[in-house]
């Protein structure tokens, strides 16, 4: 999600002194650490790209939420082509509403993510059309990735010369047989690098990653029972 999937962030509150606010009485917690996906319509929830610039805008800030003009604000375009996506988002769980208030005899909604990171559960491949709603989430998160990465070099902000500094275009492939404790480094290095990546420091400059790290069939597979995380 980073969505591009794993790790999601949040919210900031703001208020318009001059209009009446009344805020939700019984206002949610901050989100959950991990939310485990195993719906299937939960998966064809993230499986749009809009929807999955959503959940990065709200996951950048864990401390705020979001009007849907807000969001709009920030995203691009008219907030009214939200209010579906952020509907269905919070029927599937992946958001929820943090806070209302009356505005002009309307209801206005802030909303947050549910959770940090999403995890997938194995279980969603077993279930009908679980496959397909894993293969759009991905298709979406690289599709996007290739889309900026192309519209940066044909703007020249990126340049695939290596030796350009803050400029270039770094891409790397590799496998290997990995011992539990090199995983576990790896891991927490990603963790890291996710966290650096989603700064967002006065003055800087907008960049984005993209990042796979999995276990892959080979010689010596082991069937795990554990969720696989979503990034």
């Amino acid at each position: 999600m980073n969505q591009a999937l794993d790790r999601v962030r949040i919210i900031h509150e703001y208020m318009n002194d001059h209009q009446n606010v009344n805020d939700a009485a019984d206002r949610p917690p901050g989100p959950a650490d991990a939310i485990v996906l195993g719906d299937v319509e939960q998966l064809r929830a993230l499986a749009d790209p809009l929807r999955l610039e959503i959940l990065d805008v709200m996951g950048q800030h864990p401390s705020r939420g979001w009007t849907a003009k807000e969001l709009a604000a920030r995203i691009g375009g008219k907030q009214t082509r939200l209010y579906r996506h952020l509907a269905l988002l919070e029927q599937r769980g992946l958001i929820r509403v943090a806070s209302t208030r009356v505005v002009s005899g309307i209801t206005e909604r802030r909303y947050q993510v549910a959770a940090l990171n999403f995890r997938l559960d194995r279980s969603a491949f077993s279930t009908s059309g679980g496959d397909k709603a894993v293969r759009q989430v991905l298709d979406v998160v690289f599709d996007k990735a290739r889309a900026e990465i192309l519209a940066g070099v044909r703007a020249g902000l990126i340049d695939v010369d290596p030796t350009k500094g803050p400029t270039r275009l770094v891409m790397s492939s590799a496998t290997g047989r990995l011992s539990a404790g090199t995983i576990r480094r790896i891991s927490a290095a990603l963790d890291e690098l996710d966290e650096l990546a989603s700064l967002d420091e006065p003055g800087g400059d907008d960049y984005g990653l993209v990042v796979g790290f999995y276990p892959r069939i080979g010689e010596r597979s082991h069937d795990k029972s554990e969720g696989a995380r979503i990034d």
